[in-house]
């Protein structure tokens, strides 16, 4: 089980299994879900060679890209961004969003107008 969520076994003893094209064409949601979060958005969106958008030179703000997905008629985007600790995320984006910079105000609630980078301290 991953998260209480029922998983072949083999995604768990041997993560070699588990690909991008695995866990997207599974057709239980929960379980591709579960892929997911065990691959981790960021590397799926890597192996499937999402195409970058818009990228701000700022790893924190992000890269925002799109690639296609089973089951989705148009492309998906994501932000794919680095946090204070050095991890990568992807988080999905609206469609109509095409700036990096929107992509981190819609986050957070923001119109772009609004939004402003947080300051970093050492």
């Amino acid at each position: 089980h991953w998260h209480g969520t029922q998983v072949p076994g083999e995604w768990i003893i041997d993560r070699a299994k588990l690909t991008p094209t695995v866990a997207l064409k599974q057709t239980n949601v929960e379980q591709r879900r579960a892929a997911c979060e065990m691959l981790g958005w960021a590397n799926i969106l890597r192996k499937l060679k999402a195409k970058t958008i818009d990228r701000d030179n700022d790893p924190q703000v992000g890269e925002l890209v799109e690639v296609n997905l089973p089951d989705l008629r148009e492309k998906a985007k994501f932000l794919r961004v680095q946090c204070g600790t050095g991890r990568e995320f992807a988080i999905g984006i609206p469609p109509n969003i095409n700036k990096a910079l929107d992509a981190q105000a819609w986050i957070v609630g923001l119109e772009p107008s609004q939004f402003q980078i947080p300051e970093v301290r050492a």
